[in-house]
């Protein structure tokens, strides 16, 4: 009886055509397409998608789909989606996964943690991309100001050209974290079965999003820990940075993994040496890394407290890495007092951290929650994440030429 704004197809992919005309007469404005067996399945499939595709553009609808799971938009307290999401919590990233499924899981996963939680505002998977595509996508979540931070899982695009114009400019605003997989030959020939996505040439796509200013993920481990760096701190100023450690053979492996990944280690003024030398043992020689597990005889929280706080002071840093050894014998109470003095002294400095440990570990996670403190496996995962948001920091602000690609499924 009334104005319908969006039409949601849980229907058999052969009903479809029909009822996208009676939406038209009822003046609907936008679709989701649910059905899979289009592209993904053949020639068949392909000839459906086809006429389907005409269909849609004729009738003026907007829509998402075939072969998707729906979008999600927070801020309309909307879930246009057949899965159901227990955990979904409100927050700066938006995702867009070419795969319905597997940015379901991915939403999930970030929402569902107890430590370590992301949120997301918008999330929208676009199966076959038979209208809305990436790029449409980059231009919403570009002009909307609850997304920080643009994640898309992609294996393929849909207008090359437009799509790396835009992102040309929404990059000096937002940080766009991209996952593409599809690198070989077996990958791209499952990515077609999938969604039906066309061969890419994965070589050039990698140095195109390089030029135009795209972070791009090299799996999903690296994909969720750079969501995670991206949204929780501020970008580095520069490639100086201070480690403190609790454990000299981490200092090593920290330093050859920031020497490796472009980064120095910054060079203290006096002030903070002598700052620091207040409780180090005196037999212990100040160096840096900045190994501080045999001064824990002066106190747990002071050593903690003092040797984070003094490095993260210095103006020789840009940013600061912490390696904690969440153990029995270093526990105490009060590390998320701690981080977030630092995070009250300093919010323009990235802070990171590698905890090891067990049962101590996640007391410690838990104290620190909701402060927005990236804790991280390794140093190298850590050290990544850093490069990552230090080169974008780099790039952001420079402007590319329009690029000279075709906006079809394809790069030769």
């Amino acid at each position: 009886p009334g104005t319908i704004d969006l039409v949601f197809f849980l229907l058999p992919g052969k009903y479809i055509e029909d009822m996208i005309e009676h939406c038209k007469q009822k003046g609907v404005k936008a679709a989701v397409i649910v059905a899979a067996g289009f592209a993904e399945v053949g020639e068949e499939g392909a000839q459906a998608e086809t006429k389907l595709r005409k269909l849609i553009k004729k009738s003026g609808i907007r829509c998402i789909g075939p072969n998707t799971i729906g979008f999600i938009n927070m801020q309309a307290n909307l879930v246009a989606s057949f899965v159901l999401f227990t955990n979904w919590q409100d927050g700066p990233i938006a995702l867009a996964a070419q795969s319905g499924i597997f940015g379901g899981a991915v939403a999930d996963q970030l929402m569902a943690r107890t430590v370590q939680r992301l949120g997301i505002c918008k999330s929208v998977a676009f199966g076959n991309k038979i209208d809305l595509d990436e790029t449409d996508f980059l231009e919403y979540t570009w002009k909307d100001p609850a997304t920080q931070v643009i994640a898309l899982h992609l294996e393929g695009l849909s207008r090359p050209r437009s799509f790396l114009s835009l992102a040309n400019k929404v990059k000096r605003e937002k940080p766009i974290i991209v996952l593409k997989p599809g690198r070989t030959d077996l990958g791209a020939r499952a990515s077609a079965s999938h969604t039906g996505s066309l061969a890419v040439n994965d070589e050039l796509l990698g140095h195109a999003f390089r030029q135009y200013g795209l972070i791009r993920a090299d799996d999903l481990e690296e994909f969720l820990e750079y969501l995670k760096a991206f949204s929780y701190q501020p970008l580095p100023q520069g490639n100086r940075v201070g480690i403190v450690t609790f454990s000299g053979a981490n200092g090593v492996m920290a330093s050859d993994e920031l020497r490796q990944h472009g980064f120095e280690l910054a060079d203290f003024t006096d002030s903070t040496w002598q700052r620091i030398k207040k409780f180090l043992p005196s037999w212990q020689p100040a160096t840096h890394p900045l190994d501080l597990w045999a001064a824990l005889g002066a106190g747990n929280r002071l050593v903690h407290e003092e040797g984070i706080l003094s490095v993260l002071d210095d103006e020789n840093t840009d940013a600061v890495l912490v390696i904690l050894l969440a153990l029995s014998n270093a526990d105490f109470e009060g590390i998320g007092e701690i981080y977030q003095a630092a995070r009250q002294q300093h919010p323009e400095k990235p802070l990171f951290t590698v905890m090891l440990g067990g049962e101590v570990k996640d007391k410690w996670l838990s104290d620190i929650e909701g402060l927005s403190m990236p804790v991280f496996e390794t140093t190298r995962m850590a050290i990544k994440s850093l490069q990552a948001m230090h080169w974008y920091a780099r790039i952001r602000d420079r402007m590319q030429p329009d690029p000279r690609l075709p906006d079809a499924d394809h790069l030769n």
